[in-house]
């Protein structure tokens, strides 16, 4: 057995290439201890390979509990505001499938699975195809836009919102909240602007929670209301970290998966002529982005409640660890030529983007869903579209997420009406 006592920091730019330090820490061994530029001074454990980021997923001694080590604090509010934010988002949040181990997250998981079946899902396009054509329609005309503020931001918070049932005029303080699982606290007045989204995020949908108990209506927090498993229904605190999960995690994942699949069909003139011929190859283009340029990256957080030997190195009880989905998914172990976008790959193992096991993402098919008529929209309506910048003076934002703060698109010479629409 074999240890990994070196600590790598990640520079503050890490976002805007990660993919070659990531690179020589999966070379350098399965499992690397890393700090983070995210001023908590945290050191964690990095699971950076394919087979052995599945068998962590799967490992019920990495737990998805990552709030552990701040249950027995006794004064919060002595604490710094970037860890006060860490805890208001458990204590919001705590709740919600994605925190959870089994069983409690076996039960709301059977709760939530049939609201998110594959008729429901693929029901959702023809109403996503009509919110993109109006979103596109704000910019109908300009020469240049940004797509993140045009399309790839208020796409999934109004779908989302729109699943739930929740009015459009609270869409702001959803997307206002869901900053804090994304990014970086730069400074404590941030800190404590964040503590405020979340606390105007709490009473909205508690509010929203109330309205639907007494008077249902044809939207999933409804159907979340009325579903029972085992005898049980959902308790207000399990619905709040519900809806909160759906919205932070269905919004801010899908606007980077939309543009960094834009980013990589336009550097690439062959492919991108490709989806522009061949509408088919729309699905193809989402699963590539994904193990290209995921979500998440590094990678997932986990909480080590017992010693886990992953790869030959012993991970400690009470480690932190990050299972680094963005660093599997290009290993060259699984994947040929696994830093080059190829929308033809042949996929000898599924990518990591949405995670494994029991924890797979449950709103992954409404994302992809989402990529898919987003990207299909924009190459019909601009058959000249470019990016409006050089890709290496884009601005990344700090976080979890690699995500661009904008994404300049120049619209060509001509548009045309999109048949997505």
């Amino acid at each position: 057995m074999s240890d990994a006592s070196t600590v790598t920091t990640f520079p503050s730019d890490f976002n805007r290439d990660p993919f070659p330090l990531l690179r020589d820490l999966r070379e350098s061994g399965p499992v690397v201890q890393v700090s983070l530029p995210d001023g908590l001074g945290i050191t964690r454990w990095l699971i950076t390979r394919y087979d052995d980021a599945v068998a962590a997923l799967g490992d019920p001694r990495l737990s998805n509990g990552i709030d552990a080590p701040l249950r027995d604090i006794d004064d919060p509010a002595s604490l710094p505001p970037r860890v006060q934010v860490l805890l208001r988002t458990s204590e919001l949040l705590g709740r919600a499938m994605a925190n959870m181990d089994p069983p409690g997250h076996t039960r709301l998981r059977k709760l939530a699975v049939p609201a998110f079946n594959a008729r429901r899902m693929e029901g959702l396009r023809p109403r996503v195809r009509q919110i993109t054509g109006e979103l596109l329609g704000t910019v109908a005309g300009r020469p240049e836009f940004d797509l993140v503020e045009t399309l790839a931001m208020p796409l999934p918070v109004r779908v989302v919102c729109e699943l739930l049932g929740v009015p459009a005029r609270d869409g702001q303080v959803f997307r206002d909240a869901s900053k804090v699982l994304a990014g970086y606290l730069p400074d404590d007045e941030t800190a404590l602007a964040s503590i405020r989204d979340l606390d105007a995020f709490e009473k909205h949908i508690r509010a929203l929670i109330a309205e639907r108990r007494a008077r249902p209506a044809d939207d999933l927090l409804s159907d979340l209301i009325q579903a029972r498993a085992d005898g049980r229904r959902l308790t207000d605190e399990e619905l709040v970290a519900m809806a909160g999960l759906l919205i932070f995690a269905g919004h801010e994942t899908t606007v980077q998966m939309i543009c960094n699949a834009m980013i990589a069909l336009l550097g690439d003139p062959d492919q991108l002529a490709a989806v522009r011929a061949d509408h088919g190859l729309l699905p193809a283009v989402v699963e590539e982005t994904l193990r290209f340029d995921g979500p998440a990256n590094p990678g997932l957080m986990r909480y080590a409640t017992e010693d886990v030997e992953i790869g030959g190195v012993l991970i400690p009880r009470g480690a932190c660890v990050i299972v680094a989905t963005a660093a599997a998914n290009r290993d060259p172990r699984v994947f040929r030529d696994p830093d080059r976008f190829d929308i033809t790959r042949a996929f000898p193992a599924p990518h990591l983007a949405f995670g494994h096991g029991i924890h797979y993402c449950l709103g992954a098919r409404m994302a992809k869903i989402e990529g898919e008529i987003a990207i299909g929209a924009l190459l019909d309506r601009y058959p000249g579209l470019r990016l409006g910048c050089a890709v290496e003076e884009l601005r990344w934002r700090p976080g979890l997420l690699r995500a661009t703060v904008e994404l300049p698109l120049q619209a060509g010479p001509s548009q045309k009406g999109s048949a997505h629409e």
